[in-house]
Order: structure tokens, then sequence, then C-alpha cells
């Protein structure tokens, strides 16, 4: 395909992963009212129809052509008297600044886009039109000191002009895809998603607080979720960054629920001590508390330690160690006797009763156990 049109610059590359190769639309050098954008280019670069030191003034509409599956995010800035955007209709991803756009007033987002990334235009927009098939909304862009960017409540104004978006319990749900989107309700620890959705969103859980101070004061880190036997599908980075979080309780089984790889990224406290989603068919816990194989983790790893030193620790000594190191107030001498059997069976320790110091030793001074590599807990 060709573009012999002068007013376009068209570059040609060679995606490294795919081997396909893309069309970009470089820049527009017309002087043009309407701007038609060749058929055929599949992607508009940054800056593409003006910039700061050179704003376009004469253009009022663009209309792009469906072959155009992605737009920089700065593609339109410094088109000052930009009035209408025909956006193309296999456009999935909307992540676009309409910087220094001050005649755009009105604004449709097509029917074809999934996930709203960022918006950040001009206090002139008055409107913006969506679709009903988003089912993502990228949290992380939003800013709420820039009070010309769509932040979490203001995208939730702009979603609910369409009936397909729905406030539901502490969400802002598509109901059309039975998905949700975000929290809207920030101050609960406790959070249920609400019976009848089936997808739970990427983002729907982003913890923002720790990255904005104003939304600090107004959000709690989420501890626990209860989720209903409807869903059956939990996306990517779903719980992103939620470290405050300890409990996941499904309401069904766990064959009818499909988790994501990484649905829980950057949940370091759920993942820290191999917990899981808790599902109607789940093995019940044993009676130990939750803490105790923790704490028989811990205790070995001192115990070792005190060992390998070679100061011939007493029993009296690595009980005490346990108790006032690792805070055990009821660390007993039959605990860490067990505690050493386990040493001896399960990792080979060569560990012997010295009756003249009354304290343990290794007969092999050079064992040692890598306790990162283990998993046995």
């Amino acid at each position: 395909m060709t573009f012999d049109n002068p007013d376009f610059i068209v570059k040609r590359y060679k995606d490294k992963k795919t081997g396909k190769v893309q069309r970009i639309l470089r820049r527009y050098k017309g002087n043009d009212s309407v701007v038609v954008v060749p058929d055929g280019v599949e992607e508009i670069s940054d800056y593409c129809f003006a910039d700061d030191v050179e704003p376009n003034t004469v253009i009022t509409k663009i209309i792009i052509p469906d072959s155009v599956v992605h737009i920089s995010e700065n593609a339109f800035a410094w088109c000052k008297t930009l009035k209408e955007i025909k956006f193309p209709n296999k456009l999935e991803e909307f992540f676009i600044y309409f910087n220094h756009c001050p005649a755009l007033e009105e604004l449709t987002v097509p029917d074809s886009v999934r996930k709203i990334t960022n918006i950040h235009c001009n206090k002139t927009l008055k409107k913006i039109n969506v679709g009903e098939n988003i089912t993502e909304v990228a949290l992380t862009m939003f800013k709420k000191h820039q009070a010309s960017s769509i932040t979490p409540w203001s995208i939730a104004d702009v979603l609910l002009k369409n009936p397909v978006y729905v406030v539901e319990g502490e969400f802002l749900v598509n109901k059309k895809h039975e998905t949700t989107l975000f929290r809207v309700d920030l101050e609960k620890t406790e959070v249920r998603v609400p019976d009848g959705i089936k997808t739970i969103g990427s983002n729907s859980f982003y913890e923002l607080y720790q990255y904005n101070a104003f939304l600090a004061s107004k959000m709690k880190p989420v501890e626990k979720i209860i989720i209903p036997a409807s869903v059956s599908r939990i996306n990517d980075q779903a719980f992103f960054n939620c470290n405050s979080l300890k409990e996941v309780i499904y309401e069904g089984y766990s064959k009818a629920l499909d988790v994501s790889k990484w649905a829980f990224f950057m949940c370091y406290n759920f993942h820290k001590d191999g917990r899981e989603i808790i599902c109607k068919d789940s093995p019940k816990p044993k009676k130990e508390n939750s803490k105790s194989t923790n704490l028989r983790f811990d205790r070995l790893i001192l115990i070792h330690r005190m060992i390998k030193r070679g100061a011939y620790p007493k029993l009296e000594e690595i009980v005490n160690a346990c108790r006032y190191e690792l805070g055990m107030g009821t660390c007993s001498e039959s605990t860490v006797n067990r505690d050493l059997a386990i040493l001896r069976n399960r990792f080979g320790a060569p560990i012997k009763y010295d009756a003249y110091s009354k304290g343990y030793y290794y007969t092999d001074k050079k064992f040692t156990i890598d306790f990162d590599s283990l998993d046995w807990v």
C-alpha cells in the first residue's frame, strides 16, 4: 500500500515481537480544516498534527479510519481549533491527552473501547459519551489534584450517564458484561462483591492511597473480600497493590473459578505465608492457629543458627530465645524438643547433646540449611 498524499508523513516499522510491518502516521503537514487520515494507517504518533512550537489553528475536525488500532496519548495536543474527532471502530484502549485543545467541548468514545486508561483535557470539555463495552478503568493514571483530569469520581459520573453502568454495593459495575470496574466506597476494610457479578475486572480493588495524599484521607486498605458464587473469572491485577489483604472467601467451588496468574500481583501480605482463596470445597484448616506454621519455621531458623554458632546452647537457653526473640511467651521445652527432632529427621541435621556442657552441637561443623530454597510449609 502506498500513500501518495504529501500532506501525510507515514513511516513503516517492523514489530520485533510479531514481525508484522506497522504503518505509523508521524506528521500531518497540510492546511485543511477537515483532516481525513489515510486508510491503511495503523497507528497515530504523538504530536502528529501540532506541537508547542507549531500549534495548529486550522484543523476543526479529524476523521480516523478503522485501520487505526492505536492512538498515542498526545496525538491531538496543541490543536487549538479542534472541535470534533471521529474515532475508528476498532479502537480498544482509550489513553489520550487532549492538552491545549480549548475548542473541544464534546467527546464520543467508540463502542469498541474496552479499557479507559486516561482522559486528560482542558476544562472546556463539557460532555463525554461512552459505549457499553468498557470493562476496565486503569485508575493508576488518575490524579485528584489535576482538576482537568478524569478522576475515579468524575469517570464514575461520566459512565453513570449510560444506563449500562450502575453502582452496586461498593462498586461501579458494567451490567451488560456483569463486571466490576472499581470501588466507589473506599472506607470499608471488609468488602463483598455484588451478587450476579461474573467477572472481577482488572484494577477493581486497586489501592491508590499509597500514591496520593488526597486518596489516603478517604481510603482504608481492604483486609477481607467475600466473592459470591456467581463470579467465574478474576482478571489480571484485580487486587493489585492490596498489601493489607489477609482473607479472600469464594462462596462457590474452586473448579468454577478461573483466577488469573497476576490477579494478586503485589499483594505481599496475602501471599507471604501461602494463603489462597478459601472456596466452598477448600480443606478445613488445622486446629493449630494460623500463625503456628510460620512460628515453627522461625523457631527452626533460630535453633539452627544458635547451634551453628558452636556455643553449645542449652535447652533452657533455646526456650528463652524463642520466648524473647520471637515473642513466644508460651514456648515450652517439649516444643523445642519436637523442633530438634524435625531438624534431625526432616533436614538431616547432625545434632548431638554434649553432657559436659549440657548443650547441643553439630557433629559436622560445615552442615547448613538453605531455608530460602525450602518449600515445605
